[in-house]
């Protein structure tokens, strides 16, 4: 999976929150991109079973879109909070840098990465 079609699930799950039909326009303009690039994109999408949109309808997240972006939005938000409460990183810029983490990094790297960050929260928190 690239890091645009990541990006693109995110922002769908969060404008949907969590699955309700969501606005091409409103995607565009949470990602800050063209409505042309969010028409091929959400054509990719739809392709690979992320999403339904009909001709001139909404966007829904199919049960495999759902499952998919809840999955990334999960890690996001416990890198999020990390970076946050523990690495003292500006609200903005822990959540900018957790979603970069979340679409950049190889799965095993950010499986990897989200393990180490709940054990050490654990661990902090036993403390």
């Amino acid at each position: 999976m690239t890091d645009a079609i990541k990006r693109y699930l995110l922002a769908i799950y969060e404008l949907s929150d969590g699955g309700n039909p969501v606005k091409s326009t409103h995607v565009s303009k949470y990602l800050d991109v063209t409505k042309s690039s969010t028409a091929k994109m959400t054509a990719r999408l739809e392709e690979q079973g992320f999403i339904t949109k009909p001709h001139y309808s909404d966007i829904t997240l199919t049960p495999l879109g759902i499952k998919t972006a809840g999955e990334l939005f999960t890690n996001m938000v416990i890198l999020e909070e990390f970076f946050r409460k523990f690495m003292k990183v500006p609200a903005d810029t822990a959540r900018a840098d957790a979603v970069t983490c979340v679409c950049s990094l190889s799965d095993f790297t950010l499986d990897k990465l989200v393990g180490l960050t709940i054990r050490n929260v654990n661990r902090k928190n036993k403390a």
